[in-house]
């Protein structure tokens, strides 16, 4: 079981939040990057998929690679905390998938795009006047499936879990002002979720 106070996200956090958080940075080898919406089909497996002109596919073509999934962030004053002393820091969650990864067959990418509809749009499966199946046939030859066989996922956690119970309601109270009220509803959230020791029986 996590420790309350570590950084380190349990198996169980790593995948309810790639579960939320379905939109990742995937590097290849050979450091290029595309930014791309993904489903986590199960616990050891990633689809997605690029333009078929995207000159990365040729470095994901049965290679090492990897997927940042970046949550809810936000700067923390240190007006926000009862607690001195203290230093300003920007809180966040994250989580990095490595793995293997290999380009799709048309069949593999026909059931991978079934798959992202479900999750994504799914009254769009039947819609035959927004998406027919001539013109999704067309969009697919415009692009190109990606699977990654996950060898490890790390997640990690900071949303200030060291600090008291009042200096994490100062935090939550002041972003409420601001336009980072994302994190805010993430963090409290969250941490009720998975570490409600850390906030105990407050009210917020």
């Amino acid at each position: 079981m996590t420790h309350p106070k570590r950084t380190e996200m349990s198996p169980e956090e790593c995948y309810f939040f790639l579960r939320n958080y379905p939109f990742g940075s995937l590097i290849s080898d050979d450091l290029q990057v595309s930014n791309i919406p993904f489903v986590l089909s199960h616990d050891s497996l990633v689809e997605t998929h690029l333009a078929i002109n995207n000159p990365q596919l040729k470095s994901l073509d049965d290679r090492e690679c990897l997927l940042t999934v970046l949550g809810p962030h936000a700067f923390i004053s240190t007006d926000s905390y009862v607690s001195k002393p203290a230093v300003p820091t920007w809180n966040y969650a994250s989580v990095d998938i490595r793995g293997r990864s290999r380009l799709m067959t048309i069949a593999e990418l026909e059931s991978s795009l079934d798959t992202m509809l479900k999750k994504f749009q799914p009254k769009l499966m039947d819609d035959k006047l927004s998406l027919p199946d001539n013109f999704r046939q067309k969009l697919m030859a415009g692009i190109t499936g990606v699977t990654i066989d996950v060898t490890q996922i790390k997640g990690k956690l900071k949303l200030g879990q060291h600090r008291s119970v009042q200096d994490q309601l100062g935090v939550f109270e002041d972003l409420k002002c601001t336009d980072q009220t994302d994190y805010a509803n993430f963090a409290r959230q969250w941490l009720r979720r998975f570490r409600p020791s850390l906030l105990g029986d407050a009210e917020y």
